[in-house]
């Protein structure tokens, strides 16, 4: 070997000395020796051989590394990249093709975060050599995934947000939709479970099923649907959360997932056989009557807008546990799950619409929870603006109470529905229709 060497840099024809060094190269490729390997990148590396020949000889040695065993493969990678961080700048292209050959190598073993490692290493703002937007983008998502892979959230969002910087500028339609599902993913794993339920449903309303060289088929969307649903139910209960469940109610394909059950119990959305929103369902009024289309056979005078948000059992919380991953399942400092919190707030919302006030321990009854904790709950659901109420820490009790504007509006619906009945009966007299009392 070194004769070899000392033969090969007196040649003084620069064409004739690559092709001497390649021959050399060739031997030390096919002998899958790793002490003839580092010789050779030693020397490559020494001042013997010119910055233009060692570069050329690296950059083939860095595409011929896939052709030794894997074992042997990662060793001289990793000498490589050692013995040339002193220089790194005269090597750019080199460390690029060497780093990206190691990831594979890694990503094919399923070291996933050995493999984003690598791939981080990677220069991307160089000042040594053009890199455009697109390659920088692709890198970034590239690492996201497989920092997700192994649900590293924090090194993800990283580079996620690196991406994003890019990513409103590009035009790569399959890279677009990569960052999406990727940033959507790390949502869901950093428990933002609202934002990343929109950003899923999103991701499910795509109308092409061909983009690029990606074919985009229904159980993609489905999946995409589905981890909306669950994100939204995992969502902290309030205000917002229920304008999602609402929209999800209301999208048909929702209908044909596996926990469209679940779905349909906590959305606060009316049944699909009542087409208008703001239909109040009169429950109590003293009279029986009947319209062409329709009877009611009321008794009292209460007033209910239809909700479906219903408080849940225990059996249907474990039947949607199962559907979970891991991290939506994780403890949390108050020893509570993500699903135990997100299913007490739900409950403790859905409690709040049917109770005019009840004690702390009826509620923690209610919720499965001792009277403390429950307390703690509605005090921040409360403080946080996600439901309406105050506590009475005198009587034990938290009071659910509506607004003095509120119990106006409510009085004057009140007023105008009797005044609307009374109407149609005075109506129905005039007629000579006999009105039964």
């Amino acid at each position: 070997m070194d004769s070899a060497f000392v033969s090969a840099s007196a040649i003084t024809d620069q064409r004739q000395k690559i092709e001497q060094y390649k021959h050399i190269l060739s031997a030390v490729i096919s002998s899958n020796d790793i002490v003839q390997a580092r010789k050779f990148i030693d020397h490559m590396l020494s001042d013997d051989v010119p910055l233009v020949v060692s570069r050329q000889l690296l950059q083939s040695f860095a595409e011929e590394l896939g052709r030794l065993v894997p074992d042997t493969q990662k060793e001289i990678a990793h000498y490589i990249l050692a013995q040339i961080q002193p220089r790194v700048v005269s090597f750019e292209e080199q460390v690029l093709v060497i780093r990206e050959k190691l990831a594979e190598l890694y990503e094919s073993e399923e070291q996933w975060s050995k493999a984003a490692q690598m791939l981080s290493g990677i220069d991307l703002d160089s000042g040594m050599r053009v890199i455009d937007d697109t390659f920088r983008l692709s890198k970034c998502v590239q690492i996201a995934c497989l920092y997700l892979e192994d649900d590293d959230a924090v090194n993800a969002e990283a580079f996620i947000n690196k991406a994003s910087f890019l990513v409103s500028n590009s035009q790569q339609e399959v890279l677009n939709l990569k960052y999406k599902v990727c940033y959507a993913r790390i949502l869901d794993l950093k428990r933002k479970f609202l934002e990343a339920a929109l950003r899923y449903y999103d991701i499910s309303q795509i109308e092409k099923r061909q983009i690029g060289d990606e074919e985009i088929n229904e159980e993609a969307l489905g999946q995409a649907l589905s981890a909306a649903v669950t994100c939204t139910i995992l969502a902290g209960a309030g205000p917002q959360r229920s304008r999602v469940l609402a929209t999800l109610y209301k999208d048909e394909r929702c209908s044909k997932l596996k926990i469209y059950p679940i779905l349909q119990k906590v959305s606060p959305s009316l049944p699909p056989s009542l087409s208008s929103p703001s239909l109040l369902f009169p429950l109590t009024l003293s009279a029986s009557f009947d319209f062409p289309h329709w009877s009611y056979n009321v008794n009292a005078l209460f007033i209910h807008q239809v909700y479906l948000e219903r408080i849940l059992r225990k059996p249907e919380i474990d039947a949607f546990a199962e559907e979970l991953k891991p991290h939506q399942k994780a403890i949390l400092p108050d020893n509570f799950t993500v699903l135990d919190r997100a299913m007490i707030e739900h409950n403790l919302l859905s409690a709040s619409k049917l109770y005019t006030n009840i004690s702390f321990d009826e509620l923690g009854t209610l919720l499965g929870i001792p009277p403390p904790k429950a307390e703690k709950i509605a005090s921040r659901m409360i403080y946080e603006d996600r439901m309406k109420g105050s506590i009475d820490q005198v009587e034990l009790s938290y009071i659910l109470t509506m607004t003095l504007e509120e119990l106006q509006r409510w009085d004057q619906q009140i007023v105008g529905l009797c005044q609307a009945l009374n109407d149609v009966l005075d109506s129905m007299a005039k007629k000579g229709i006999p009105v039964p009392v």
